[in-house]
């Protein structure tokens, strides 16, 4: 069975962030920007299938990351390596550290993936301020079907929930440091 791509939709809420005065710089590395994962599984009990697809999660993660920082900070540049910014007060490196989706095995599994993000803030002077490191899951159970939900719509679920939680977590986690 065929997935084809699960698509990556994060949905952030910038309502409860406190802006800063402080211009920021976001490093996005094209290994972050371009982060894919395939999956490919044996055969699954329930679906009697092999189940494979594909995953961008870099691209979308990337606008997700520079609204949640365009949200917080007075200005913002964007660079593929901290010497293409300038004149900033901070740095942020996201990381994709690692990232998984396991479709159900048996009729009574779930969709699930996890998603573990580390984003590096840098001051002006280069040296490391905080490194943030989030990891937060995401599931959506085969008993969606009754709902006339598609294995599609569950995997789909199940990874954007894996992002929505660590963006939410992140945004916590910046609110706290500025």
């Amino acid at each position: 069975m065929d997935m084809r791509k699960i698509s990556v939709e994060p949905k952030i809420s910038t309502e409860n962030i406190r802006k800063s005065s402080l211009r920021a710089g976001l490093v996005l590395k094209e290994h972050f920007t371009d982060y894919k994962y395939n999956f490919e599984t044996g055969k699954q009990i329930f679906l009697l299938a092999k189940v494979r697809g594909e995953i961008d999660i870099g691209k979308n993660l990337s606008n997700a990351l520079y609204g949640i920082v365009s949200s917080k900070f007075k200005s913002v540049s964007m660079g593929s390596n901290i010497n293409e910014i300038d004149d900033v007060d901070i740095y942020f490196v996201p990381n994709i550290k690692s990232f998984t989706y396991s479709p159900p095995y048996t009729g009574l599994s779930s969709h699930s993936a996890s998603l573990e993000l580390e984003i590096e803030i840098y001051g002006r002077d280069g040296k490391l301020q905080h490194r943030i490191n989030v990891k937060q899951e995401g599931s959506r159970s085969v008993f969606n079907q009754f709902a006339l939900k598609t294995n599609y719509d569950m995997a789909c679920s199940a990874v954007n929930e894996a992002i929505n939680n660590a963006l939410k977590e992140f945004t916590d986690k910046l609110n706290e440091y500025y």
